[in-house]
Protein backbone atom coordinates (compact mmCIF):
# COMPACT_ATOMS: atom_id res chain seq x y z
CA UNK A 1 0.00 0.00 0.00
CA UNK A 2 1.32 3.34 -0.90
CA UNK A 3 2.13 5.55 1.96
CA UNK A 4 -0.39 8.40 1.31
CA UNK A 5 -3.22 6.00 0.94
CA UNK A 6 -2.10 4.55 4.60
CA UNK A 7 -2.16 8.22 5.97
CA UNK A 8 -6.09 8.24 4.55
CA UNK A 9 -7.00 5.46 6.17
CA UNK A 10 -5.69 5.89 10.14
CA UNK A 11 -7.42 9.83 9.45
CA UNK A 12 -10.77 8.17 8.48
CA UNK A 13 -10.56 5.56 11.33
CA UNK A 14 -9.93 8.54 13.65
CA UNK A 15 -12.62 10.60 12.62
CA UNK A 16 -15.06 8.21 12.83
CA UNK A 17 -13.72 7.07 16.16
CA UNK A 18 -14.33 11.08 17.47
CA UNK A 19 -17.91 11.26 16.03
CA UNK A 20 -18.74 7.57 18.08
CA UNK A 21 -17.37 9.01 21.42
CA UNK A 22 -18.78 12.67 20.60
CA UNK A 23 -22.89 11.09 19.70
CA UNK A 24 -22.48 9.24 23.65
CA UNK A 25 -23.41 13.22 24.77
CA UNK A 26 -27.00 14.67 25.08
CA UNK A 27 -27.13 16.77 21.90
CA UNK A 28 -27.61 20.95 23.09
CA UNK A 29 -30.80 21.15 21.30
CA UNK A 30 -32.54 18.17 23.82
CA UNK A 31 -31.70 20.77 27.39
CA UNK A 32 -31.10 17.37 28.92
CA UNK A 33 -29.64 18.53 32.53
CA UNK A 34 -28.29 16.27 34.88
CA UNK A 35 -29.99 14.24 36.68
CA UNK A 36 -28.77 15.52 40.14
CA UNK A 37 -29.57 19.32 39.29
CA UNK A 38 -33.09 17.95 37.88
CA UNK A 39 -33.92 16.15 41.29
CA UNK A 40 -32.88 18.98 43.66
CA UNK A 41 -36.06 21.32 43.33
CA UNK A 42 -37.82 18.19 44.51
CA UNK A 43 -35.90 17.44 47.12
CA UNK A 44 -35.91 20.79 48.44
CA UNK A 45 -39.91 21.20 47.85
CA UNK A 46 -40.34 18.10 49.94
CA UNK A 47 -37.91 19.12 52.96
CA UNK A 48 -39.96 22.49 52.84
CA UNK A 49 -43.41 20.51 52.86
CA UNK A 50 -42.29 18.59 55.52
CA UNK A 51 -41.20 21.53 57.82
CA UNK A 52 -44.58 22.87 57.19
CA UNK A 53 -46.55 19.87 58.05
CA UNK A 54 -44.71 19.74 61.47
CA UNK A 55 -45.01 23.41 62.11
CA UNK A 56 -48.95 22.80 61.88
CA UNK A 57 -48.88 19.42 63.57
CA UNK A 58 -47.42 21.45 66.36
CA UNK A 59 -49.49 24.06 66.26
CA UNK A 60 -52.37 22.02 66.95
CA UNK A 61 -50.92 21.08 70.29
CA UNK A 62 -49.93 24.99 70.71
CA UNK A 63 -46.74 24.43 70.70
CA UNK A 64 -43.40 25.66 68.06
CA UNK A 65 -40.23 22.91 67.40
CA UNK A 66 -37.82 23.17 70.07
CA UNK A 67 -40.23 24.23 72.54
CA UNK A 68 -41.51 21.91 75.24
CA UNK A 69 -44.21 24.92 76.34
CA UNK A 70 -47.16 25.30 74.93
CA UNK A 71 -49.67 27.41 75.02
CA UNK A 72 -52.69 25.48 77.00
CA UNK A 73 -51.31 24.63 80.07
CA UNK A 74 -47.63 25.65 80.49
CA UNK A 75 -46.79 28.67 82.54
CA UNK A 76 -43.33 31.19 82.67
CA UNK A 77 -42.42 29.48 85.87
CA UNK A 78 -41.99 26.28 84.49
CA UNK A 79 -39.94 28.00 81.52
CA UNK A 80 -37.88 29.93 84.02
CA UNK A 81 -37.66 26.72 86.19
CA UNK A 82 -36.15 24.41 83.35
CA UNK A 83 -34.31 27.30 80.65
CA UNK A 84 -33.42 30.23 83.17
CA UNK A 85 -34.24 33.79 83.32
CA UNK A 86 -35.29 35.10 79.97
CA UNK A 87 -32.81 37.67 78.76
CA UNK A 88 -35.39 40.23 78.59
CA UNK A 89 -39.21 40.98 79.30
CA UNK A 90 -41.61 43.25 77.02
CA UNK A 91 -44.65 44.28 77.68
CA UNK A 92 -47.74 43.99 75.51
CA UNK A 93 -51.89 45.03 76.48
CA UNK A 94 -51.81 43.17 79.16
CA UNK A 95 -49.29 40.06 78.80
CA UNK A 96 -45.84 40.06 79.02
CA UNK A 97 -43.51 38.44 76.84
CA UNK A 98 -40.19 36.60 77.33
CA UNK A 99 -37.62 36.60 75.25
CA UNK A 100 -34.95 33.60 75.42
CA UNK A 101 -32.36 34.60 72.70
CA UNK A 102 -30.01 31.47 72.11
CA UNK A 103 -33.35 29.69 71.49
CA UNK A 104 -35.18 32.32 69.46
CA UNK A 105 -38.19 31.48 71.65
CA UNK A 106 -40.60 34.25 72.78
CA UNK A 107 -42.89 33.11 75.28
CA UNK A 108 -45.99 35.70 76.07
CA UNK A 109 -47.65 35.60 79.63
CA UNK A 110 -50.58 36.63 81.18
CA UNK A 111 -50.57 37.93 85.07
CA UNK A 112 -51.26 34.84 86.47
CA UNK A 113 -48.24 33.57 84.78
CA UNK A 114 -50.11 31.22 82.08
CA UNK A 115 -48.49 30.77 78.70
CA UNK A 116 -50.90 31.79 75.95
CA UNK A 117 -48.53 32.84 72.99
CA UNK A 118 -45.45 30.86 71.39
CA UNK A 119 -43.01 32.29 68.74
CA UNK A 120 -40.36 30.68 67.20
CA UNK A 121 -37.78 32.69 65.17
CA UNK A 122 -35.68 29.31 64.09
CA UNK A 123 -33.16 30.32 61.26
CA UNK A 124 -35.01 28.08 59.41
CA UNK A 125 -37.77 29.55 59.02
CA UNK A 126 -36.71 32.19 56.89
CA UNK A 127 -36.15 30.18 53.89
CA UNK A 128 -40.34 29.60 53.25
CA UNK A 129 -41.83 31.84 51.56
CA UNK A 130 -45.32 32.96 51.45
CA UNK A 131 -46.13 31.57 48.57
CA UNK A 132 -45.05 28.07 49.83
CA UNK A 133 -46.98 28.44 53.13
CA UNK A 134 -50.26 28.80 51.17
CA UNK A 135 -49.07 25.85 48.75
CA UNK A 136 -49.22 23.99 51.93
CA UNK A 137 -51.65 25.01 54.49
CA UNK A 138 -54.08 27.16 51.79
CA UNK A 139 -55.53 30.54 52.02
CA UNK A 140 -55.69 32.15 55.31
CA UNK A 141 -58.30 32.90 57.47
CA UNK A 142 -57.27 36.52 57.02
CA UNK A 143 -54.39 38.29 56.05
CA UNK A 144 -53.66 41.60 58.43
CA UNK A 145 -52.44 44.33 56.68
CA UNK A 146 -49.61 46.20 59.18
CA UNK A 147 -47.22 48.43 57.91
CA UNK A 148 -44.33 46.71 57.30
CA UNK A 149 -45.51 43.22 57.27
CA UNK A 150 -48.38 41.13 56.51
CA UNK A 151 -49.72 38.47 59.00
CA UNK A 152 -51.61 35.03 57.66
CA UNK A 153 -53.70 33.70 60.21
CA UNK A 154 -54.61 30.42 60.44
CA UNK A 155 -57.97 29.34 63.05
CA UNK A 156 -56.86 25.88 63.91
CA UNK A 157 -59.23 23.56 66.78
CA UNK A 158 -59.87 24.85 70.40
CA UNK A 159 -59.47 28.51 70.03
CA UNK A 160 -55.82 28.13 68.71
CA UNK A 161 -54.40 30.67 65.87
CA UNK A 162 -51.03 30.15 63.84
CA UNK A 163 -49.95 33.93 63.02
CA UNK A 164 -47.06 33.78 60.37
CA UNK A 165 -45.21 37.20 60.16
CA UNK A 166 -43.82 38.40 56.75
CA UNK A 167 -42.38 41.18 56.24
CA UNK A 168 -42.77 42.93 52.63
CA UNK A 169 -39.52 43.57 52.09
CA UNK A 170 -38.79 40.05 51.11
CA UNK A 171 -42.11 37.76 51.43
CA UNK A 172 -40.11 35.36 53.57
CA UNK A 173 -41.45 34.29 57.17
CA UNK A 174 -40.11 36.26 59.93
CA UNK A 175 -41.07 34.26 62.83
CA UNK A 176 -44.53 32.33 63.58
CA UNK A 177 -47.13 32.96 66.38
CA UNK A 178 -49.19 30.02 68.33
CA UNK A 179 -51.62 31.89 69.81
CA UNK A 180 -54.38 30.76 72.05
CA UNK A 181 -57.26 33.34 72.09
CA UNK A 182 -59.43 32.04 74.77
CA UNK A 183 -56.65 31.89 77.13
CA UNK A 184 -55.84 35.18 76.49
CA UNK A 185 -59.34 36.43 76.89
CA UNK A 186 -59.34 35.03 80.45
CA UNK A 187 -56.45 37.47 81.26
CA UNK A 188 -58.10 40.63 80.24
CA UNK A 189 -58.40 42.48 83.56
CA UNK A 190 -59.25 45.88 82.81
CA UNK A 191 -62.87 45.21 82.50
CA UNK A 192 -64.68 41.84 82.61
CA UNK A 193 -67.59 43.60 81.48
CA UNK A 194 -67.01 42.62 77.81
CA UNK A 195 -69.84 44.19 75.38
CA UNK A 196 -70.25 42.87 71.47
CA UNK A 197 -70.82 45.45 68.58
CA UNK A 198 -74.45 45.99 67.84
CA UNK A 199 -75.92 47.69 65.25
CA UNK A 200 -77.75 46.69 61.58
CA UNK A 201 -78.31 48.26 58.43
CA UNK A 202 -80.07 46.95 55.07
CA UNK A 203 -78.04 49.09 52.93
CA UNK A 204 -74.82 47.09 53.27
CA UNK A 205 -73.85 44.56 50.86
CA UNK A 206 -73.17 40.83 51.62
CA UNK A 207 -69.47 41.57 51.36
CA UNK A 208 -69.80 44.77 53.14
CA UNK A 209 -71.51 42.96 56.40
CA UNK A 210 -69.47 40.15 56.17
CA UNK A 211 -66.05 42.39 56.70
CA UNK A 212 -67.78 44.69 59.51
CA UNK A 213 -68.67 41.60 61.35
CA UNK A 214 -65.09 40.47 61.13
CA UNK A 215 -63.36 43.83 61.88
CA UNK A 216 -66.05 44.05 64.89
CA UNK A 217 -65.21 40.61 66.35
CA UNK A 218 -61.38 41.61 66.43
CA UNK A 219 -61.19 44.82 67.42
CA UNK A 220 -63.43 43.75 70.25
CA UNK A 221 -60.66 41.03 70.92
CA UNK A 222 -57.86 43.57 70.78
CA UNK A 223 -59.78 46.08 72.91
CA UNK A 224 -59.51 43.23 75.47
CA UNK A 225 -55.35 43.24 75.55
CA UNK A 226 -55.15 46.86 75.67
CA UNK A 227 -55.15 49.33 78.56
CA UNK A 228 -55.90 52.27 76.75
CA UNK A 229 -58.38 50.76 74.34
CA UNK A 230 -62.25 51.00 75.27
CA UNK A 231 -65.19 49.15 73.48
CA UNK A 232 -67.58 49.77 76.31
CA UNK A 233 -68.40 51.08 80.10
CA UNK A 234 -68.95 49.16 83.23
CA UNK A 235 -72.34 47.23 84.10
CA UNK A 236 -74.14 50.45 85.09
CA UNK A 237 -77.24 51.81 83.79
CA UNK A 238 -75.45 54.32 82.06
CA UNK A 239 -74.50 55.45 78.31
CA UNK A 240 -72.28 57.87 76.54
CA UNK A 241 -73.42 59.43 73.06
CA UNK A 242 -70.89 60.21 70.96
CA UNK A 243 -70.83 61.91 67.71
CA UNK A 244 -68.45 62.06 64.94
CA UNK A 245 -67.36 63.95 62.09
CA UNK A 246 -67.96 67.45 63.09
CA UNK A 247 -67.90 70.37 63.50
CA UNK A 248 -70.36 71.66 60.33
CA UNK A 249 -72.25 74.94 60.80
CA UNK A 250 -75.77 73.28 60.47
CA UNK A 251 -76.26 69.49 62.04
CA UNK A 252 -73.04 70.48 65.04
CA UNK A 253 -74.62 73.06 66.41
CA UNK A 254 -78.18 71.72 66.36
CA UNK A 255 -77.44 69.08 68.08
CA UNK A 256 -75.58 70.98 70.95
CA UNK A 257 -79.32 72.43 70.88
CA UNK A 258 -81.09 69.05 71.33
CA UNK A 259 -78.76 67.97 74.19
CA UNK A 260 -78.97 71.21 75.95
CA UNK A 261 -82.90 71.33 75.78
CA UNK A 262 -83.07 68.08 77.23
CA UNK A 263 -80.05 68.49 79.77
CA UNK A 264 -77.96 65.82 79.08
CA UNK A 265 -74.37 66.08 77.80
CA UNK A 266 -72.82 64.45 74.68
CA UNK A 267 -69.46 63.51 73.64
CA UNK A 268 -68.15 64.94 70.04
CA UNK A 269 -64.99 63.60 68.51
CA UNK A 270 -63.81 66.63 66.27
CA UNK A 271 -61.75 66.57 63.22
CA UNK A 272 -58.65 68.55 63.74
CA UNK A 273 -58.88 70.42 60.13
CA UNK A 274 -62.39 71.62 60.45
CA UNK A 275 -62.03 72.70 64.02
CA UNK A 276 -59.85 75.20 62.66
CA UNK A 277 -62.64 75.88 60.01
CA UNK A 278 -65.96 76.59 62.82
CA UNK A 279 -64.24 77.58 65.93
CA UNK A 280 -67.00 79.16 67.39
CA UNK A 281 -69.13 75.81 67.08
CA UNK A 282 -66.41 73.83 68.92
CA UNK A 283 -66.45 76.53 71.10
CA UNK A 284 -70.19 76.53 71.76
CA UNK A 285 -70.44 72.89 72.57
CA UNK A 286 -67.67 73.20 74.91
CA UNK A 287 -69.21 75.92 76.58
CA UNK A 288 -72.43 74.07 76.67
CA UNK A 289 -70.66 71.44 79.15
CA UNK A 290 -70.11 68.57 76.57
CA UNK A 291 -66.96 67.21 75.69
CA UNK A 292 -64.70 68.61 72.76
CA UNK A 293 -62.67 65.21 71.95
CA UNK A 294 -60.31 63.96 69.25
CA UNK A 295 -61.37 62.20 65.73
CA UNK A 296 -57.35 63.09 64.63
CA UNK A 297 -56.70 66.00 62.29
CA UNK A 298 -56.99 64.59 59.10
CA UNK A 299 -59.46 62.25 59.33
CA UNK A 300 -57.31 58.82 57.78
CA UNK A 301 -56.79 55.82 58.26
CA UNK A 302 -53.98 55.39 61.29
CA UNK A 303 -52.98 52.13 61.01
CA UNK A 304 -51.89 52.75 57.39
CA UNK A 305 -49.37 55.59 58.42
CA UNK A 306 -46.09 55.03 60.38
CA UNK A 307 -45.62 56.18 63.79
CA UNK A 308 -44.40 59.74 63.19
CA UNK A 309 -47.44 60.34 60.93
CA UNK A 310 -49.66 58.77 63.79
CA UNK A 311 -47.91 61.14 66.39
CA UNK A 312 -48.57 64.12 63.73
CA UNK A 313 -52.16 63.33 63.38
CA UNK A 314 -52.96 63.06 66.85
CA UNK A 315 -50.69 66.59 67.64
CA UNK A 316 -52.20 68.75 65.30
CA UNK A 317 -56.26 67.81 66.44
CA UNK A 318 -54.73 67.94 69.52
CA UNK A 319 -53.24 71.40 69.01
CA UNK A 320 -56.28 72.90 66.75
CA UNK A 321 -58.84 72.02 69.92
CA UNK A 322 -56.59 73.26 72.60
CA UNK A 323 -56.52 76.94 70.61
CA UNK A 324 -60.32 77.52 71.08
CA UNK A 325 -61.08 75.51 73.85
CA UNK A 326 -57.91 75.63 76.17
CA UNK A 327 -57.29 72.41 76.88
CA UNK A 328 -55.79 69.63 74.77
CA UNK A 329 -58.21 66.19 74.60
CA UNK A 330 -57.10 63.28 76.23
CA UNK A 331 -59.77 61.04 74.13
CA UNK A 332 -59.06 59.75 71.01
CA UNK A 333 -61.54 57.76 68.50
CA UNK A 334 -59.57 56.62 65.67
CA UNK A 335 -61.24 57.37 62.01
CA UNK A 336 -63.24 54.11 60.94
CA UNK A 337 -62.13 52.59 64.18
CA UNK A 338 -58.84 52.09 62.57
CA UNK A 339 -56.47 50.56 65.35
CA UNK A 340 -53.83 48.53 66.11
CA UNK A 341 -51.29 47.86 68.43
CA UNK A 342 -48.77 50.79 66.86
CA UNK A 343 -51.79 53.59 66.74
CA UNK A 344 -52.54 52.27 70.48
CA UNK A 345 -49.11 52.90 71.85
CA UNK A 346 -48.63 55.90 70.05
CA UNK A 347 -51.81 57.68 71.72
CA UNK A 348 -50.65 56.03 74.86
CA UNK A 349 -47.44 57.61 74.47
CA UNK A 350 -49.31 60.69 73.49
CA UNK A 351 -51.74 60.78 76.55
CA UNK A 352 -54.65 59.59 75.26
CA UNK A 353 -57.28 56.97 75.77
CA UNK A 354 -58.66 55.72 72.45
CA UNK A 355 -62.43 55.07 72.77
CA UNK A 356 -64.56 53.40 70.21
CA UNK A 357 -68.19 52.18 70.79
CA UNK A 358 -70.29 49.35 70.66
CA UNK A 359 -73.58 50.35 69.19
CA UNK A 360 -73.66 51.67 65.68
CA UNK A 361 -76.50 53.25 64.65
CA UNK A 362 -75.14 53.30 61.11
CA UNK A 363 -76.75 56.64 60.53
CA UNK A 364 -73.92 56.88 57.94
CA UNK A 365 -75.46 54.11 56.04
CA UNK A 366 -78.87 53.76 56.38
CA UNK A 367 -79.72 57.34 56.71
CA UNK A 368 -83.16 56.62 58.41
CA UNK A 369 -84.08 58.06 61.85
CA UNK A 370 -86.37 54.97 62.77
CA UNK A 371 -83.70 52.70 62.03
CA UNK A 372 -81.23 55.22 64.41
CA UNK A 373 -83.77 54.89 67.43
CA UNK A 374 -84.54 51.08 66.37
CA UNK A 375 -80.43 50.11 66.52
CA UNK A 376 -80.24 51.66 69.77
CA UNK A 377 -83.37 50.40 71.85
CA UNK A 378 -83.33 46.99 70.36
CA UNK A 379 -79.80 46.30 71.50
CA UNK A 380 -79.52 48.62 74.33
CA UNK A 381 -77.27 47.46 77.55
CA UNK A 382 -75.65 48.83 80.49
CA UNK A 383 -72.50 51.00 79.43
CA UNK A 384 -73.15 50.96 75.69
CA UNK A 385 -70.81 53.69 73.77
CA UNK A 386 -73.20 54.70 71.17
CA UNK A 387 -71.77 56.06 67.87
CA UNK A 388 -73.73 59.06 66.04
CA UNK A 389 -72.29 61.47 63.45
CA UNK A 390 -72.91 65.15 63.54
CA UNK A 391 -71.89 66.06 60.00
CA UNK A 392 -73.15 68.30 57.45
CA UNK A 393 -75.63 65.15 56.26
CA UNK A 394 -76.74 63.80 59.08
CA UNK A 395 -80.17 65.52 59.48
CA UNK A 396 -81.93 62.37 60.03
CA UNK A 397 -79.57 62.06 63.01
CA UNK A 398 -81.07 65.64 64.10
CA UNK A 399 -84.04 64.30 63.41
CA UNK A 400 -83.94 60.97 65.98
CA UNK A 401 -82.16 62.14 68.69
CA UNK A 402 -84.89 63.94 70.43
CA UNK A 403 -86.69 61.07 70.44
CA UNK A 404 -83.74 58.19 70.87
CA UNK A 405 -83.09 60.92 74.55
CA UNK A 406 -86.52 60.79 75.56
CA UNK A 407 -86.62 57.15 75.07
CA UNK A 408 -83.56 56.16 77.40
CA UNK A 409 -84.56 58.65 80.06
CA UNK A 410 -88.47 56.69 80.29
CA UNK A 411 -86.45 53.34 80.75
CA UNK A 412 -84.63 55.58 82.97
CA UNK A 413 -81.08 54.95 81.66
CA UNK A 414 -78.66 57.90 82.84
CA UNK A 415 -77.07 59.77 79.66
CA UNK A 416 -73.42 60.48 80.71
CA UNK A 417 -70.10 61.67 79.23
CA UNK A 418 -67.42 59.40 78.85
CA UNK A 419 -65.36 60.48 81.28
CA UNK A 420 -67.92 59.79 83.86
CA UNK A 421 -68.78 55.93 82.10
CA UNK A 422 -65.14 55.32 81.82
CA UNK A 423 -62.98 56.46 84.17
CA UNK A 424 -60.63 58.31 82.34
CA UNK A 425 -59.25 61.54 82.50
CA UNK A 426 -61.30 63.69 79.27
CA UNK A 427 -58.63 66.61 78.64
CA UNK A 428 -55.03 66.63 79.13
Amino acid sequence: MKKPMLILIVCFSMITLFTACDSEKPHPSKNVKPKQNALQPKEINHSYSVQLDEIKDLAQKGMVKDCPFNAFDSTIGQANSEWGEPDKVDQAGVGSYATFEGRNIVLGYNKAGEIFDVRSYADDLKEISSKMLVKSFGQPTEIRDNTNENIYVYELNQGIQLKVVIPKSNNLIEHISVFNEKRSIGTASKNKYILDIKGKSNQLSESAWTSMQKWRKDIVFFAQNQDNVYINGPDKKQVALTFDDGPDEVITPAIIEILANHHVKGNFFFIGSKVNKHPDVVMNAFKNGNLVLSHSFNHVELTKLSKEANRHEMDQAGKAIESVIGKEPAILRTPYGDTNGQVAEVAKEEGYSIVLWSIDTLDWSQRDSKNIIRNVMDNLRNGDIILMHSDSDKSETKKALPLLIEELQKRNVEIVDLDTLLDVKAYQ
